[in-house]
């Protein structure tokens, strides 16, 4: 499915989701390059935001995917596409350029302004988390904010998204309490920028700072 711009998409997934209007709903943006999107949906919903962060680690056994990912917390997640044996296999020859990279990894969060500097994590208990991206096509950002969301208890936590591959509504509602989305992606290799007529006409940090003023009007 194309859209005009993102906000469009923010206001069309809107519509499918008057349930969590109100209800101090929180959106957790999975990807930055999707915050027009969510900050759309979050000001019809009058939802806060929070905006994952992470730094990826390339697999040194093959360079075309990521291995995992450090958080914001310096903890690693794997890639749900590779499998704890292989991660093992892959280890035991990479050990110390695996560790080393997971070092660079969070200076590299570390060195980042905090995306989310009024965002108390405490207020993930007992809310609606709706993680969110406009076109998702890897479980791997699930999986992350999965990691996060383990030491804390939402109500529920659901999957909302613009275009998703099959494979990405599965991982939903396996992991999660329902998905929302507005098409289903046959497998492609067009990046998120294809289902979208208009590009960005904001650079990600004034995305950002929007994101939080939000989170600020209705807090």
């Amino acid at each position: 499915m194309f859209y005009p711009n993102r906000q469009a998409l923010g206001d069309q997934l809107a519509l499918r989701l008057t349930q969590y209007k109100n209800t101090e709903s929180i959106i957790f943006c999975l990807k930055k390059s999707s915050l027009l999107a969510c900050i759309e949906l979050a000001a019809h919903l009058h939802a806060y935001i929070y905006i994952l962060q992470y730094s990826e680690i390339a697999d040194p056994y093959d360079i075309t995917r990521n291995l995992g990912a450090i958080t914001s917390k310096g903890e690693f997640v794997l890639n749900p596409e590779i499998s704890q044996s292989e991660y093992e296999y892959i280890n035991s020859d990479f050990m110390s350029i695996i560790e080393e990279r997971k070092r660079e990894a969070f200076s590299r969060i570390n060195a980042e302004p905090d995306p989310n500097p009024n965002f108390n994590l405490a207020a993930f208990n007992n809310r609606n988390i709706l993680l969110f991206a406009d076109v998702l096509k890897t479980t791997f950002q699930i999986q992350v904010a999965l990691n996060l969301l383990k030491s804390y208890r939402p109500t529920l936590i659901a999957g909302t998204c613009g275009n998703i591959t099959s494979q990405i509504s599965d991982k939903f509602q396996i992991e999660a309490d329902g998905c929302t989305y507005m098409d289903i992606l046959p497998n492609t290799f067009f990046d998120d920028d294809h289902y979208f007529d208009q590009p960005d006409t904001y650079t990600e940090e004034q995305k950002i700072s929007m994101a939080n003023n939000i989170s600020l009007y209705w807090a």
